[in-house]
């Protein structure tokens, strides 16, 4: 097997043992290697219960030895294994499933599938890997990525409640959008004390003006536009409206409380994503969250597939920015990394000055945002990497 790792030239120290555990829904397999690359723990099936984490804590602790754990990073089936294994002490490593395939395809190993085989894979791979520390288990960040696809959840569902606040009030005062807007605070406490137009006529100006931030010339061309709307009302129509400005501003201090949350989070962390000019927390919480281990990409070419970004999608110019078409990647990174390019096209120069020349070479602007969206992975690449802060005159 001429790529297969040499297992005997990895350094020695304390004795240790390496641990694989390929997850799985209902069950988890688990295989322990010592130095030399033997088994010294027969393969055990173990159930995703407390029992069953149990007996892989009974197992390990009687090898007598301390063990290093590896699993792919598999998502959510694997969360309360981890916490489990954080809980009683164990070291832990995460690997993406697919260096593991490329691992696998190094050992020269028949392409027949086990469970127990890929665990013993894992092993190997956690046993053979110089650079095992850079894939030690960050909880922070599993952290923040659940915070960020809640957070994500959240606004989707005001989202369709504002869809609905929009189509009642086109038919209760189509008028008042152009004069006070529509999501803005002071018109949620407008619509909420006096839903139609006839009960703000009724108001009259001295207790509109009561309203915060609604400014007195907004107040008289309501007034004005009152008497002669189109609009329908009705006890059922009003009802509604209200309702469904109840429920934006219920999801405005629910998106409050866990961007708060996100944000105390990106503290603790202190990436470099933020020197980034144009990305803040809320944007580089997203992508930090998707990418968690730089050290997973070899290269910037690898990321940018990881985002859906590869040539073969954006080439054609028919990608959709919100993210929704694409089907390849991480969606959630592809949103984040578009949003972030066209954000540090406002706020970077080099970013600014680097969209013109797409722009300028006659590319659509959708297809310039998506070569600026590879640009800012080439820079994010290296940051995160390195560990460096943003440098306007390195931009890669």
């Amino acid at each position: 097997m001429d790529n297969q790792v040499d297992l005997n030239t990895i350094s020695g120290g304390t004795p240790m043992l390496y641990v694989g555990i390929d997850v799985a829904k209902n069950k988890h397999d688990v295989t322990a290697l010592n130095i030399q690359g033997k088994t010294v723990l027969k393969p055990l099936t173990f159930s995703n219960t407390r029992a069953g984490f149990e007996l892989l804590d009974l197992s390990l602790r009687q090898l007598n030895q301390d063990c290093l754990i590896a699993l792919e990073d598999t998502g959510h089936y694997a969360f309360n294994l981890l916490k489990f294994l954080h809980e009683q002490g164990y070291k832990v490593y995460t690997y993406n499933p697919l260096l593991i395939k490329e691992f696998a395809k190094s050992l020269s190993l028949r392409k027949t599938k086990t469970d127990k085989k890929d665990a013993r894979i894992i092993a190997l791979k956690l046993l053979s890997d110089p650079n095992r520390e850079q894939f030690q288990h960050d909880n922070r960040k599993e952290e923040l990525k659940i915070l960020t696809r809640h957070i994500h959840r959240l606004k989707k569902k005001q989202s369709d409640w504002k869809v609905q606040y929009t189509r009642c009030l086109d038919i209760i005062f189509p008028e008042l959008d152009k004069i006070v807007g529509k999501n803005s605070e002071y018109a949620y406490q407008l619509l909420t004390r006096y839903p139609s137009p006839q009960k703000m006529l009724e108001a009259g100006f001295d207790n509109l003006i009561e309203i915060k931030r609604l400014t007195a010339s907004k107040i008289q061309d309501s007034l004005s536009v009152a008497p002669l709307s189109i609009g329908t009302t009705s006890p059922a129509h009003e009802f509604e409206l209200i309702e469904i400005i109840e429920n934006i501003k219920h999801y405005n201090r629910l998106i409050d409380k866990a961007e708060k949350q996100a944000n105390e989070l990106m503290a603790e962390i202190n990436s470099v994503i933020t020197t980034v000019t144009g990305i803040g927390n809320r944007l580089g919480a997203v992508i930090l969250a998707e990418i968690r281990n730089i050290h997973a990409f070899d290269n910037p070419a690898q990321l940018q597939a990881f985002a859906g970004l590869d040539p073969s999608i954006y080439q054609s110019g028919k990608i959709d920015l919100a993210g929704k078409m694409v089907k390849r990647g991480s969606p959630h990174l592809r949103w984040a990394l578009i949003q972030a390019a066209k954000a540090c096209a406002r706020f970077s120069p080099a970013f600014k000055a680097y969209l013109r020349t797409k722009l300028d070479q006659g590319k659509h602007y959708n297809v310039a945002i998506i070569h600026l969206a590879k640009k800012l992975i080439r820079t994010l690449f290296y940051l995160l990497k390195n560990k460096l802060p943003f440098d306007e005159q390195k931009v890669i």
